[in-house]
């Protein structure tokens, strides 16, 4: 699809949802920064104080977006702001490795994802954040339920603004091949400056960002998209949670 014909196909509330999805993306390490400012409790570190801070407000603000979002895209709001089918058929993507057998499905390809997923991410965030400091074992049972708790959170906001704002947003108006691009884009590009960060952080969350973009796209749902973020984060706040 060329860009004039995008053009043409996209309305004011096409534009009204790209821009605030642009602002509320970059809206999410601005309100990270800024969050040191205030305290929940004087009982709690620095960094839970911070994160406690982040999550809450930055929950607020998802849930006013879907609200938008479901006003404005009612349609593909209800479509894929589900459990979808976590069994739907594979569309092959061999350019990365997706092949399906025959009797393979997402729930193949989600449980294997998940997993592998997760131990890239235990990797990246070893050699970035747990090489360079000290972590703490004992800390870790402690400290894994608020991981829980915050990575919960933490992946619906994300998973609700760069990934459901993006297919429900342009489901119809661009190809689904390049609404999964643009999805990995957006998340590559903030992940700059995030955790996992710099080029290694945008690559590995730049493919996280256009996978998940894809389990929503086939399989009319949230479900692997929302899991396989959850899995990522917990590995992420229990290593920054355990080295403070």
């Amino acid at each position: 699809m060329s860009l004039g014909k995008t053009h043409r196909n996209m309305k004011t509330k096409e534009y009204i949802l790209l821009l605030l999805i642009l602002l509320l993306t970059i809206a999410l390490p601005t309100f990270n920064a800024y969050a040191t400012r205030f305290e929940v409790s004087e009982d709690f570190s620095a960094l839970i104080n911070k994160q406690l801070v982040y999550q809450l407000s930055t929950l607020l603000l998802t849930l006013l977006f879907l609200t938008l979002l479901w006003k404005l895209k009612r349609k593909e709001f209800i479509q894929y702001f589900r459990r979808g089918n976590i069994s739907a058929p594979i569309t092959p993507a061999p350019f990365v490795g997706i092949k399906p057998k025959k009797n393979e499905n997402w729930l193949h390809l989600g449980k294997s994802f998940s997993v592998i997923i997760t131990l890239v991410t235990m990797v990246v965030i070893y050699l970035q954040v747990i090489h360079k400091n000290t972590l703490d074992y004992s800390k870790i049972l402690t400290l894994l339920p608020i991981a829980i708790g915050l990575s919960l959170v933490n992946s619906f906001v994300e998973e609700s603004i760069t990934r459901l704002g993006i297919v429900a947003t342009f489901k119809n108006i661009i190809p689904d091949n390049s609404i999964m691009i643009l999805s990995g884009l957006l998340f590559g590009g903030v992940h700059y400056l995030g955790t996992p960060g710099g080029v290694t952080g945008v690559f590995v969350a730049g493919f996280l960002g256009w996978f998940l973009a894809k389990s929503i796209l086939e399989t009319k749902g949230f479900f692997w998209a929302w899991l396989i973020h959850f899995l990522q984060d917990i590995v992420i706040f229990t290593a920054m949670l355990s080295t403070e």
